[in-house]
């Protein structure tokens, strides 16, 4: 690996970790929902969000271009089926007490990730990275043990983005422009399950709040989305997934102390090897951060 790392990949990564680790917290308010309707929604406001800030920002004409290109539009169409589950799983599981398997997930993705980046990129680890990497898997090893198995959920976490992520490097088309393509598919879907939904519209109108807090929804995760993806493309594959420890910390945190989900006493172990490894990592990547030139 690199001796070196984008400052703006780093802070993109931390950032995107601290707005993921809200939206559990943040789907606490939308509360008359379930998680089948809040991720209907999230794709609503997704792509209204993103379709404003092509706008905004004068890169509309960069998605038109994209249209033309069948080759990339079939890769962001596989890469769509598997980041929408992803997606579906991130507004479900905190609806159903399912927070803290969700974050277990979370924590196998960066062990999942480095082994992406070995297999797919000849990545290699640099020696505190190599111990945070061995902390974190003596953590998650004891977090199975525990548990006898893994839950579905965190499977489906640990090996669903790492594909997404392989697709998106491939495809070198803007990030935004992707964004709204990929919303674009899922939004007739949206549409129809919500028109069709018994009681959605009687809800919101009965729940002033859901006027803004739903459109607060979409802004949250496409600028968590956006921001996440770009830094998966700023660093390498093995650091970014690194990073990405960050953000199942906040997500225990969110379930544990302000949702109140029950922790056995033995995952205090698992989490512990997992903090610390995180820790390791990010002191590390601070220190080797690229610094910028001076004039």
């Amino acid at each position: 690996m690199s001796s070196s790392v984008s400052s703006t990949g780093l802070g993109y990564s931390i950032l995107a970790s601290l707005m993921f680790g809200l939206i559990p917290w943040y789907v606490q308010w939308l509360n008359p929902l379930d998680g089948y309707l809040l991720f209907w929604n999230r794709i609503l406001f997704s792509t209204v969000t993103a379709l404003a800030a092509l706008l905004l920002f004068g890169k509309f004409q960069l998605f038109l271009q994209l249209l033309k290109q069948p080759e990339n539009m079939l890769w962001l169409g596989a890469g769509t089926i598997l980041v929408a589950f992803q997606w579906w799983l991130f507004v479900w599981t905190p609806m159903n007490g399912l927070t803290t398997e969700l974050s277990m997930g979370y924590f196998l993705l960066p062990l999942t990730l480095v082994l992406t980046g070995r297999v797919a990129y000849g990545e290699k680890l640099r020696p505190l990275q190599l111990a945070g990497t061995i902390l974190a898997a003596i953590g998650v090893t004891h977090e199975i043990y525990q548990l006898g198995s893994l839950s579905w959920v965190a499977v489906a976490v640990a090996a669903g983005y790492p594909l997404y992520f392989v697709i998106r490097r491939k495809v070198k088309v803007n990030t935004l422009a992707c964004f709204m393509f990929e919303n674009l598919l899922l939004l007739p879907f949206a549409v129809f399950a919500l028109v069709n939904s018994e009681g959605f519209f009687q809800t919101v109108a009965a729940n002033s709040n859901l006027y803004y807090l739903l459109p607060g929804l979409g802004v949250l995760c496409t600028s968590a989305m956006l921001i996440y993806i770009a830094a998966s493309k700023a660093l390498p594959v093995s650091l970014f997934g690194l990073l990405s420890y960050l953000e199942p910390a906040i997500i225990f945190m969110v379930a544990v102390f302000v949702l109140r989900e029950p922790l056995p006493p033995g995952q205090w172990v698992t989490y512990g090897f997992i903090w610390l490894a995180t820790a390791i990592i990010c002191i590390d990547a601070i220190r080797i951060v690229r610094k910028p030139a001076i004039a």
